[in-house]
């Protein structure tokens, strides 16, 4: 499995820079009514409060609705980002390939994650799309937000913002 655990946000930095090319658009899934899944989401309404050069996508729990916007995006990476469980501690922030997403559970969407990148490089297989996934503590209906989650997604903010933002 090629991923990349991220001990701080340089590595995170630095391993989102080697895999971002030409335009981007971040890609928010979870469900916000399931405390750390709704880590996508969240991070989009982060970004969204700050210059970001960025295509910005909150899917919630049905991100095959946004196929077509995010193709009309004319974006050249498209970053998921997701809570999963990874095997990792909870705040983990790991990014890997969509080849490895079989290895991971995203046990709140459907369909699987997998049939929605396929869908998306359907007609557009140079498309570049990664994941980013941070290991949830809790996904217990109506939890708040995890402290090692928000840190994960504190950190993953930060890295995104000093690569994408304006």
């Amino acid at each position: 499995m090629k991923s990349s655990e991220q001990p701080d946000g340089a590595d995170l930095k630095a391993e989102l820079e080697k895999r971002i090319k030409g335009k981007i658009a971040i890609v928010g899934i979870g469900n916000i009514l399931r405390a750390d899944d709704g880590l996508g989401p969240k991070l989009i309404e982060i970004l969204k409060t700050k210059p970001v050069k960025a295509a910005l996508f909150d899917c919630g729990t049905v991100p095959e609705n946004y196929i077509f916007p995010i193709l009309s995006s004319s974006s050249d990476t498209v970053i998921l980002v997701d809570a999963a469980d990874l095997g990792a501690v909870p705040g983990q922030v790991k990014v890997f390939d969509i080849e490895d997403i079989a290895n991971v559970s995203f046990s709140t969407h459907n369909p699987s994650p997998r049939l929605f990148t396929d869908l998306l490089k359907t007609g557009r297989e140079d498309l570049n799309i990664f994941v980013v996934s941070v290991q949830p503590k809790s996904t217990m209906l109506g939890g708040p937000f995890s402290t090692e989650v928000l840190n994960g997604l504190d950190m993953l903010a930060d890295a995104l913002l000093n690569i994408a933002g304006q």
